[in-house]
């Protein structure tokens, strides 16, 4: 079997029945599960590794994210333009906190291409899903939450803002654009001229500042 069909034969052996059942619908050509979820997108989605061969390797990563055409929408209202994406949080799987990876050799993705295996990578899988992956999105899946992980990463101060004031949280709005200020000062090699340019134009525009 090729790796591709392999890997949705066994996402659709493992993961297809509790995933539908939680609302998300799948898209095997894309490798996808998405469900919404009032005012968002949740999005699950496998990459293949490209370097995939039948019989040699049949490796895969899982990613999730967030999304909202709200924000979108409620952007180009307030600064006159849409923003760069409609992403709220995204994550690869390895960076998702306690995530264990079934693998092999200590190989950090999912690999499908020893049988006698496949059935314990896949249910390590779906154990992460259920407990750690499906958990993020729910979380992120708020405008609070989604600010304070922003803030936290020290990543799109601005975007936080935005979250923050959609939340109706005024002063957690300032306190974002602040802290990317502060980040920047410290930090002023890992700047991008954009991303102040924005925390300027809220300053301006909803703080007076």
């Amino acid at each position: 079997m090729k790796p591709k069909a392999l890997i949705i034969a066994n996402i659709e052996a493992f993961l297809l029945e509790p995933l539908t059942a939680a609302g998300f619908k799948f898209s095997p050509g894309q490798l996808t599960f998405k469900r919404a979820r009032n005012e968002f997108v949740q999005t699950i989605h496998f990459q293949a590794n490209r370097h995939n061969e039948e019989h040699v390797c049949v490796a895969f990563w899982s990613h999730y994210q967030v999304s909202s055409r709200s924000y979108a929408s409620w952007h180009k209202a307030r600064y006159g333009h849409e923003p760069a994406n409609p992403i709220v949080g995204a994550v690869a799987d390895w960076n998702i906190p306690h995530w264990q990876c079934a693998s092999v050799d200590g190989e950090a993705h999912h690999q499908l291409v020893d049988p006698a295996r496949s059935a314990t990578v896949m249910h390590r899988l779906r154990h992460n899903l259920h407990t750690l992956a499906l958990p993020w999105l729910e979380r992120l899946s708020n405008w609070e939450n989604a600010a304070l992980s922003l803030v936290e990463a020290q990543d799109a101060h601005a975007r936080a803002c935005d979250f923050y004031l959609m939340a109706g949280q005024q002063e957690k709005a300032l306190w974002a654009l602040n802290e990317g200020l502060a980040y920047w000062k410290k930090n002023p090699g890992a700047s991008f001229p954009e991303e102040k340019e924005a925390i300027a134009l809220r300053m301006e525009k909803d703080f007076n500042a």
